[in-house]
C-alpha cells in the first residue's frame, strides 16, 4: 500500500494512548530519527492517499502528530477523498490530535473534502463530543455547506444530534437555510423522525411553512413517513407558538385615553372648579377706572343673590359649554360696564 517507515512509526500503538507500551514510548524518538535522516513528510499511501500526519490522526497518536507538525508537515494536505488530518481526527474522535491541530495556526478549519464536507459538518454528522463546540470557538464557519447544500445544522437535524443543533443555533446558524432540494433543517428533522431536534428548531421559531422542491411542507413529509409524534408536534406549535411580536402595541390599553372624547375627559377632571378660579380674576380686571369701578362693585353687591348664583350654577352644570363658547361666557360679565354710561 506504499507505507513508508515514517508512516508505520506514526501509526504504531494501534490507536491507544495509554503510555504503557514500549512501542509507544519509542515511537516519538523513532519519528525524530526518520525526520533527521530526511524522510519525506508528505509521502502518501497508494490506496487512500494518506500521509504520516493522516495516520497519526486516524490512530490517535498525538505525540507523533506533534513531532510531525514541529517538522513542518502540511496540516492541510488531502487524501484521495479530500480529507485533511483534521477531518481524520474528527472521524476517529482523536481528541488529542484534534486539539493539537486546531491550535496550529496553519490548520484550515473550514477545509472541504471532495464532497464539500467541512470538519464542522463532519462533527455534527458523527456527534463527536466537544469537537463541534471547539471548532465554533475557533471561528469555524457555522453556515458552511457541502455540495448538497447542507449545513451542519441540516446534518444535526437529520441525525437527531440535539446538542449540536442547540450549539449551532446559539452561534448564529441559519435555522431556515435550504439545501439544493430546498429542504430546511426542520424538513429533514420531520423526514428522519428527529423529534427532539424538531422541537429545538420550533423553540427557536423555525419556519414551518417553507416547502421543498416538491412543494411539501415538513408536516406533509412527517405524515408520509408516518412520524405521527412529529405531526402532532407541528400541529401543537401551529396553534400555540404564535409570538405576538407585532400586534401587542396596537391593541394596548395604554393607547385608549387619547382616543376618549374631550367631553368625558374634562368631565372626569371636574373643570367646574377651574371655571370658578378663572372667573374671579376676569371680574376683578374689568372696569378698574375711578367711578366705574365703584359703580360696578355696588351693582355686584345688589345682584349677589341673583345673577352671581346663576353664573356659579351654570358653571357647574355645563363646564363644556363654557369652554366651547368663551364669548358667551364673558358677555354676562362684561355687560354691566356697558349699562353704566351716564
Amino acid at each position: 500500500d506504499g507505507f513508508t517507515p515514517l508512516m508505520i512509526a506514526s501509526c504504531s500503538g494501534g490507536g491507544l494512548e495509554t503510555g504503557n507500551s514500549e512501542e509507544e514510548d519509542d515511537a516519538p524518538a523513532v519519528i525524530s530519527d526518520f525526520i533527521y535522516q530526511g524522510a519525506s513528510l508528505h509521502n502518501q499511501t497508494d490506496r487512500t492517499g494518506e500521509t504520516a500526519l493522516h495516520l497519526a490522526a486516524r490512530y490517535s497518536r498525538s505525540d507523533a502528530a506533534k513531532r510531525l507538525l514541529e517538522a513542518s508537515a502540511d496540516a492541510n494536505i488531502q487524501d484521495n477523498m479530500g480529507r485533511t488530518p483534521l477531518h481524520a481526527a474528527v472521524s476517529a474522535d482523536a481528541q488529542g490530535v484534534f486539539q493539537i491541530l486546531i491550535r496550529n495556526r496553519a490548520t484550515d478549519l473550514d477545509a472541504r473534502m471532495h464532497d464539500g464536507t467541512t470538519p464542522l459538518i463532519l462533527a455534527a454528522r458523527l456527534a463527536v463530543e466537544g469537537m463541534l463546540d471547539d471548532l465554533i470557538n475557533c471561528h469555524a464557519d457555522v453556515n458552511a455547506v457541502d455540495d448538497l447544500g447542507k449545513s451542519a445544522l441540516h446534518w444535526a437535524a437529520a441525525v437527531n444530534n440535539v446538542e449540536a443543533a442547540v450549539v449551532l443555533l446559539k452561534n448564529g446558524a441559519n435555522k431556515d437555510m435550504q439545501n439544493n432540494k430546498e429542504e430546511t433543517p426542520l424538513f429533514l428533522a420531520a423526514r428522519e423522525g428527529s423529534y427532539e431536534t424538531a422541537k429545538v428548531l420550533l423553540d427557536h421559531f423555525a419556519n414551518r411553512d417553507i416547502t421543498d422542491h416538491m412543494d411539501r411542507l415538513p408536516r406533509d413529509i412527517a405524515q408520509e413517513r408516518m412520524h405521527h409524534d412529529i405531526v402532532r408536534l407541528l400541529d401543537e406549535y401551529n396553534l400555540v407558538r404564535s409570538p405576538p411580536l407585532h400586534n401587542g402595541p396596537l391593541g394596548a390599553p395604554t393607547l385608549s385615553p387619547p382616543l376618549c372624547s374631550p367631553n368625558s375627559y374634562i368631565g372626569n377632571l371636574k373643570p367646574a372648579v377651574q371655571g370658578k378660579k378663572a372667573r374671579k380674576p376676569s371680574t376683578k380686571g374689568l372696569g378698574c377706572n375711578g367711578k366705574d369701578a365703584k359703580d360696578l362693585k355696588a351693582r355686584r353687591k345688589k345682584s349677589q343673590d341673583g345673577k352671581g348664583c346663576l353664573l356659579d350654577n351654570s358653571s357647574v352644570l355645563s363646564p363644556v359649554d363654557s369652554l366651547e363658547s368663551p364669548h358667551g361666557y364673558l358677555s354676562d360679565v362684561a355687560s354691566p360696564p356697558l349699562m353704566t354710561s351716564p
